[in-house]
């Protein structure tokens, strides 16, 4: 639309030809009057109903990074309205073990023998039950029931089921509690439980503390801390009452180690304790046990000793123990070492003849680092297989009084003084019994050394040392194997002297003497010439047979008895051959007799010459009626 002229009527006002003017999409007309001014000509913008193409980049990213953090926002949000409803609903449902109280209250100080009282007191402070909920109390060893003194008491348990929150469960308990005056003592109390709708176990623990001040009981052990094998030792026990009553049955329970024996004790020992009796307030007894301790170097072996009550005076067995002590005694190497031979043997399976003569060695090593002076090496021999007269010292004094063998400086001079390392030898010789006389087949050697060491200090120390070596001495085994004819247990025909070609017979007469130990199995043999006759006549009750193929005769005489005498007899027939006249043929071969003593461990055997024609066993015997005529 063309705009009309200023000078053309125009019935507008001013107001609504401006509106028309702004918003016209045409160039706006420049009125001539403003010509001349030649303003510059303003850069034509499009008006915001115009469409445009483009949008704007600034525009666009600016909405898209609202949108992110809007997201992130809501999402927090979430996040954080789900843990406050986990919280909320879940959160205080949490059980934990910090929530659990337990109290134990109970005296901290006993007398060993007291009733010891224990309260123990559960709180579930939790917000949610605990389920399966168990209490478990452990007393120390030896604890015994409130309501029987003999019956053991080790821990006391109980099931005590779902306690509610801010419940609390108390439990009362009573023990018997013995031990050692100043020994600690701890009660571990273990509370364990569960939770609903889960398989997990919690445990809450806690202990009570207390002190022993005394006991009714009180034991001692004096002994050595290390020793040597084969060391004789002593072992003092000594038993003190510290009740204000009289104690009955008292029993002093020992255990003690693998290799140890003992030799004596001055209280009898019956199943492994000693009886002490009624101990009045204040009374000691004191048990004084000797023994030797046997084995390895370097170990240490444990003597466990206890004292306590029996429930009778005819039972000595501890039914209540007050308190239990453990000593260890370490075996150390011998300063001087030692070591015994017997006719050259030097192991203490070592059997000795009875009746024969024996050399015995005894050699000796200084195994410390320093030297030892005037050292002492001592011999006693014992045992009732011992001839004590037939003892020689050699190079060592025999002592008659206490059959004592004494290796001293007087009689060797490398005793005077014996360096690191320094080795020496002594030997003696002596009989055994024989016969009715050996009564015990043992021979028993104690070895005994001594002497002066100087200590880390530079102070002589005095060190001695034992050794024990006990012996067995063989039965005393006599065979002998004869002929007779005229006496026997057998009547015998033939001519005396024997005559060629003409039939005698004989009986062959074989005797065992068993003095001393009990054998087993004893068989005697022989096979005969074969010019020989077996006529299989035996002695009655004599297992003697005869093998045909090999001509062998076989006595088997079974189990000998000590000091006892077996004989068994057969007959045997002869007809000279006249090449044999003038001689004493043979009737048997050798005899050979075995058997197996059973305290010695070692089999034995004899044997016995062969038999003739010559029966020096018959009264009246001559020579002449042994040669064949």
């Amino acid at each position: 639309m063309a705009e009309s002229s200023p000078n053309s009527e125009d019935t507008r006002s001013a107001l609504e030809r401006a509106r028309e003017r702004l918003y016209s999409t045409q160039s706006t007309p420049v009125d001539v009057r403003d010509q001349e001014l030649h303003a510059p000509q303003a850069p034509e913008l499009p008006h915001v109903w115009e469409t445009s193409q483009e949008k704007p980049l600034i525009h666009t990213r600016h909405v898209h990074l609202a949108a992110i953090f809007f997201g992130i926002t809501l999402s927090f949000f979430v996040l954080a309205a789900g843990v406050a409803a986990y919280l909320l609903y879940f959160g205080g449902n949490t059980v934990s073990v910090n929530n659990v109280a337990i109290s134990v209250q109970g005296p901290s100080t006993i007398a060993g023998g007291d009733t010891v009282p224990l309260q123990i007191t559960i709180t579930n402070r939790n917000p949610a039950p605990v389920t399966h909920a168990t209490i478990d109390v452990t007393f120390p060893s030896g604890t015994r029931s409130f309501e029987n003194v003999f019956q053991d008491y080790p821990r006391y348990a109980e099931d005590l089921g779902t306690i509610a929150p801010g419940q609390t469960v108390t439990r009362s308990l009573k023990a018997i509690i013995f031990g050692q005056e100043g020994e600690a003592v701890s009660i571990p109390v273990s509370f364990t439980f569960g939770t609903p709708n889960s398989s997990a176990t919690f445990r809450k623990p806690s202990t009570h503390e207390l002190t022993i001040t005394s006991s009714p009981l009180s034991l001692t052990v004096a002994a050595p801390t290390e020793t040597v094998s084969g060391q004789t030792f002593n072992v003092a026990l000594s038993v003190r009452s510290n009740a204000q009553t009289s104690i009955g049955n008292v029993v002093l329970g020992a255990a003690f180690p693998f290799g140890f024996s003992i030799l004596s004790s001055s209280v009898p020992l019956q199943n492994g304790s000693f009886s002490l009796g009624t101990l009045k307030p204040g009374d000691t007894r004191t048990i004084t046990i000797t023994g030797a301790l046997s084995g390895t170097e370097n170990g240490k072996r444990a003597f466990r000793f206890s004292i306590g009550t029996s429930k009778g005076a005819d039972d000595p067995t501890i039914a209540i123990t007050y308190l239990t002590q453990q000593t260890d005694i370490a075996i150390n190497a011998p300063f001087i070492s030692t070591s015994i031979a017997i006719n050259g043997n030097k192991t203490e399976s070592a059997v000795l003849t009875s009746g024969a003569r024996s050399t015995v060695t005894i050699s000796y090593t200084n195994t410390l680092a320093t030297a030892i002076t005037n050292a002492e090496v001592d011999v006693q021999v014992s045992g009732g297989a011992v001839d004590y007269s037939s003892i020689q010292g050699g190079r060592g004094f025999y002592r008659s009084s206490d059959h004592t063998v004494a290796f001293t400086s007087d009689n060797d001079s490398t005793l005077a003084r014996l360096e690191p390392g320094a080795t020496g030898i002594g030997t003696f010789t002596f009989s055994t019994l024989s016969g009715s006389a050996l009564r015990d087949p043992t021979v028993t050697f104690t070895v005994s050394v001594s002497g002066t060491r100087t200590g880390e200090a530079n102070v002589p120390e005095v060190v001695t040392a034992s050794k024990v070596v006990t012996v067995k001495v063989a039965s005393a085994i006599g065979f002998t194997a004869q002929s007779l004819h005229s006496s026997g247990p057998f009547a015998n025909t033939g001519p005396i002297p024997p005559v060629a070609n003409v039939p005698t017979t004989y009986t062959i007469l074989w005797s065992i003497q068993n003095a001393a130990n009990a054998t087993a199995d004893a068989v005697v043999s022989t096979v005969l010439p074969s010019y020989i006759t077996f006529t299989n006549v035996i002695s009655p009750g004599a297992d003697i047979s005869y093998n045909s193929s090999t001509r062998t005769v076989t006595w088997r005489a079974g189990d000998l008895m000590a000091n006892t005498v077996s004989q068994g007899a057969f007959q045997v027939s002869l007809a000279p051959s006249t090449s044999q006249k003038g001689s004493a043929p043979q009737l048997t071969g050798k005899a050979s007799f075995s058997t197996y003593d059973r305290f010695a461990g070692i089999p034995l055997t004899l044997t016995a010459d062969p038999v003739t024609t010559e029966t020096k066993g018959d009264p009246g015997y001559v020579s002449a009626n042994g040669r064949v005529q």
